[in-house]
């Protein structure tokens, strides 16, 4: 499947038909940076070769790429947009410093939708980096003290 269907389809999930918020390249770069994650979630084979994912993704697999594209292209907007401003002259007001709050927001949804969906395709599947680490729950902490024998 072509990349830049992918970019084109996206576009419409994020309601920027006319690219005001997002260039091509950036969705492109989020749609890459999805591919790789889902193939490690799903433990399958993806890859971008020319500007096409190998092999094609379908149904469930492409859904959940596109959301992963989306969940990326909210990071890029709370980068975008952490700078905002609050503006104020006489009567007129703007106040854009709550944008990167309502990414941020946006952002956690998605990533509850699309780990709510790869447990489904993939029961046990882990959708976070923190589950990957396990952490033994017998553990005690060794303390070594100054002039102790062990």
């Amino acid at each position: 499947m072509a990349l830049a269907d992918l970019v084109a389809t996206l576009r419409t999930d994020l309601s920027d038909p006319g690219g005001d918020l997002f260039t091509d390249e950036v969705l492109g770069r989020c749609i890459l940076k999805g591919v790789y994650r889902l193939a490690r979630d799903l433990d399958i084979t993806l890859s971008v070769v020319d500007g096409e994912v190998s092999p094609e993704p379908e149904g469930e697999t492409r859904e959940l790429l596109l959301l992963l594209g989306q969940i990326h292209a909210c990071q890029v907007m709370r980068a975008a947009t952490a700078n905002a401003f609050s503006f104020s002259s006489g009567d007129k007001r703007v106040d854009k410093s709550k944008q990167p709050e309502h990414w941020a927001k946006l952002e956690e949804d998605l990533k509850a939708v699309y780990k709510q969906r790869l447990g489904e395709i993939k029961p046990g599947a882990s959708a976070s980096p923190e589950d990957y680490i396990i952490s033994p729950s017998d553990l005690k902490p060794v303390i070594y003290e100054q002039g102790s024998d062990l």
